[in-house]
């Protein structure tokens, strides 16, 4: 069975139903599809809507562990000690070195305290405090 929303040149709007695409258009082009309220024979189908029927699907098996926000963490330390310099516990005065042009600019980690990362933003000098992953996992 097939389901069309249909409208007469009146513009009443009704529904027919046909046992498939075939009979529909066999029967508008014998004329036999008149509007219920007017009797009408000047009908034309209106767009509507599609209906998708899916088929149910299996759960996806996904090959790969997806990373979870300790694994992303342990990428960005492993990007960031294979591409910026240690200054260890030096990284507040280093920092301020090279915004100020007292240092050749390059990106730089190490250790700092809370207040010197304070102090370093509201000098306008941005840093990124990164938690270590094995002390935030644990």
């Amino acid at each position: 069975m097939i389901s069309f929303d249909l409208e007469c040149g009146n513009e009443h709007r009704f529904e027919g139903i046909f046992r498939d695409y075939e009979s529909f258009a066999d029967q508008m082009a014998r004329g036999m599809v008149t509007c219920p309220y007017c009797e009408s024979g000047d009908i034309k189908r209106l767009f509507s809507g599609c209906s998708i029927q899916a088929r149910p699907s299996t759960a996806a098996v996904i090959d790969r562990k997806s990373p979870n926000i300790f694994d992303m963490m342990r990428l960005v330390e492993s990007y960031v000690k294979e591409n910026f310099d240690n200054v260890g516990s030096d990284f507040a005065e280093t920092a301020r070195a090279i915004y100020y042009g007292a240092e050749e600019e390059r990106n730089i980690y190490g250790q700092s305290t809370q207040e010197e990362i304070r102090e370093l933003l509201d000098e306008g000098i941005h840093v990124l405090p990164l938690p270590s992953p094995g002390t935030a996992e644990n």
